[in-house]
């Protein structure tokens, strides 16, 4: 039922891998911990079940599965299969940057065609009539809704629909409100070269702070505190 370990098993079933060449330590972390923190709930009540009653491609198997808990499959530069799941709280930081050591070039935000603020999961899909039979749709950000300077002022929300493997209530209004609180907000961006090898092992989703940042350098007219930031690139 856990979809971390779902992808495991196919990684495993399907395509031959093994420990050699699956980190399992970043799926014990994600099946156990982040997947926990994404949905909100113990990771024994993010139940997941599905028939795939037709060849598929693995990869784009596992990259459906991946979107409906907000991570990502990826080879490590170790040679193995990693997965990293975002978080919604409690944040640590893997490394912490000088700023001293930054060549800055940007910084930015996310688009707004990236927020999404009403969120509606498809869910209970009956093979046989090829439909799903149920959906929710938590409550929309009122905020991110809201005509102030904190929202987009946009009329009925800024809509997703998707699709998941689950059969279970909910599962799928805990997906619904993960994504909802996740996407319903620009993100910062910060575009930096570092010249230093010491942070040579950060990889995609990890999670960093900065030091002695400039304090003439503003974040959108606010100084830099202790902001977490995720290595997107």
């Amino acid at each position: 039922e856990n979809p971390v370990y779902i992808i495991e098993d196919i990684m495993r079933e399907e395509l031959g891998l093994t420990d050699s060449t699956i980190d399992t330590s970043s799926f014990d972390l994600s099946g156990l911990t982040d997947l926990a923190n994404i949905f909100a709930d113990t990771y024994t009540n993010v139940k997941f079940a599905f028939s795939q009653n037709k060849f598929i491609n693995s990869k784009d198997l596992i990259n459906r599965m991946c979107k409906q808990i907000l991570s990502w499959v990826f080879i490590s530069g170790d040679g193995k299969y990693k997965i990293k799941t975002l978080e919604k709280s409690g944040w640590s930081a893997n490394k912490t940057i000088d700023f001293n050591d930054c060549n800055l070039k940007s910084i930015s935000r996310t688009s707004l065609g990236g927020v999404r603020n009403d969120i509606t999961i498809n869910y209970n899909k009956d093979y046989g009539q090829d439909q799903f039979l149920s959906s929710v749709n938590p409550t929309a950000d009122a905020t991110s809704k809201g005509t102030d300077v904190g929202g987009y002022n946009v009329s009925g929300g800024l809509k997703l629909k998707m699709d998941a493997d689950t059969l279970d209530t909910d599962t799928a209004t805990k997906l619904a409100e993960a994504y909802r609180d996740i996407f319903k907000d620009r993100k910062i961006i910060i575009d930096f070269d570092c010249g230093r090898a010491k942070y040579n092992d950060l990889e995609i989703g990890d999670i960093i702070l900065f030091s002695n940042w400039d304090s003439d350098i503003k974040i959108y007219g606010a100084s830099m505190g202790t902001d977490y930031y995720i290595v997107s690139s």
